[in-house]
């Protein structure tokens, strides 16, 4: 797997009845303020709610609340696998409806929704048909420092042609004992300074 796929070079920061879930209390929480997170049994990705205030497109047009994800059973032994349980709120069911229902004639819903959550092309069983988890195949890290193979964790927008605009990301790697690894943040138009604050990039 490579770190990001997207021709736009963004700024580095350093570093879920249906579609709504609710992240495990247990979970370690990953903001996007910090360079780096691990090890940690499941992370539940968060963009924070100052940044969301600021980018008032990413607001008005974001389609997930929330990313947790945890190691899974891989389909190869050999390797590993991490399981992404996918945050609804509000109005963004029918943002992400929407964009679904507009792929579908150039793709399925599930892999175009897919693809926007975690940059992968699925296969048929890797998302869940209401959209509510996903799993990704990916080679087991060889130590906590490892960020050869990572997956990653994806917050969009929708925008205005009826896809999806990527806004910030994570990047993570799992050892094959389940431990998560945060290596890496990339997001579109933000920074954040030496004082921890968010400013245009």
């Amino acid at each position: 797997m490579t770190s990001v796929s997207s021709p736009v070079r963004w700024a580095a920061v350093g570093l879920s009845a249906v579609f709504v879930l609710t992240a495990c209390s247990s979970s370690d929480v990953f903001d996007f303020t910090e360079t780096s997170m691990g090890p940690a049994e499941t992370i539940e990705f968060r963009v924070p709610d100052e940044l969301i205030e600021m980018d008032q497109e990413y607001a008005e047009n974001r389609v997930v609340d929330s990313i947790t994800v945890s190691a899974t059973e891989a389909e190869d032994p050999s390797e590993c696998a991490v399981r992404y349980d996918f945050g609804y709120t509000g109005d963004d069911l029918d943002r992400l409806t929407e964009f679904a229902e507009n792929h579908y004639e150039t793709r399925p819903p599930r892999e175009a929704a897919f693809n926007a959550f975690t940059g992968e092309a699925p296969n048929d069983t890797d998302m869940e048909d209401d959209l509510s988890s996903a799993v990704v195949q990916l080679k087991c890290a060889l130590s906590p420092s490892d960020d050869s193979d990572t997956a990653e964790a994806r917050f969009v927008r929708t925008n205005d042609k009826g896809g999806t605009t990527h806004f910030i990301l994570a990047e993570f790697s799992v050892m094959s004992d389940g431990e998560l690894f945060v290596h890496g943040v990339e997001a579109r138009s933000w920074r954040l300074d030496s004082n921890g604050n968010w400013v245009k990039g």
